[in-house]
């Protein structure tokens, strides 16, 4: 619990900060996320230009590029998270392995200069295990959460355009016609939140 309050309070900031319109911070995280969207988007326009020449169908690769579009702000997120935990986990092995060698340094070098180093690591070890927290795992956890408190409300407003292109991509690749039945832009809005709603499992479990 002690190191997953560093997550809940990054998470909370993260939000207030989307809630509240921060300037320049909802502004960026919105910015990031649409980056992100663009760089798949233009790999997937690549991507489709050479399996065309290969005489792959152009239609069902337009459909997955459209999808992983759609799903690249949550997996940005979750990755946000994952690596916000996986510190809060070794920083007490990168402590004590800073520490160790603080004390290993007594046996090459003189005790003066050994006493020195080991003030130093000791030093080092404590700001690693005390302010991973603070100042790196809050702060992956609120841009994980910036991400989904600008991301996810464009989901579902009206004539939202990134999930009305994964749902015509999609049908297109799936039924070779274009069409957003009811049922796929559900499909699709639950594929785009899963990996939110994994990210914040990781946060409260």
């Amino acid at each position: 619990m002690k190191g997953r309050i560093w997550l809940i309070l990054g998470v909370g900031a993260g939000i207030a900060i989307g809630v509240g319109g921060v300037p320049y911070f909802a502004g960026a995280a919105s910015s990031l996320s649409d980056t992100a969207q663009r760089i798949v988007g233009s790999g997937g326009l690549t991507l489709v230009h050479s399996v065309a020449r290969r005489g792959a169908s152009r239609r069902v690769v337009q459909g997955i590029t459209s999808l992983l579009r759609l799903l690249v702000p949550g997996v940005t997120a979750f990755l946000l998270i994952l690596a916000a935990r996986l510190t809060m986990r070794l920083r007490m092995l990168v402590g004590a392995l800073v520490l160790v060698l603080g004390v290993v340094s007594f046996f090459y070098i003189g005790h003066g200069a050994a006493t020195g180093a080991l003030l130093l690591a000791a030093a080092a070890a404590v700001v690693v295990v005390f302010a991973t927290g603070p100042l790196v795992a809050a702060p992956l956890a609120a841009l994980a959460a910036l991400i989904g408190t600008e991301f996810l409300p464009r989901l579902v407003r009206d004539h939202a355009s990134v999930p009305h292109a994964a749902v015509v991509g999609l049908h297109r690749a799936l039924f070779a016609t274009a069409g957003s039945p009811l049922w796929l832009e559900i499909l699709v809005l639950a594929l785009a939140a899963l990996p939110f709603l994994i990210a914040a499992r990781l946060v409260i479990r």
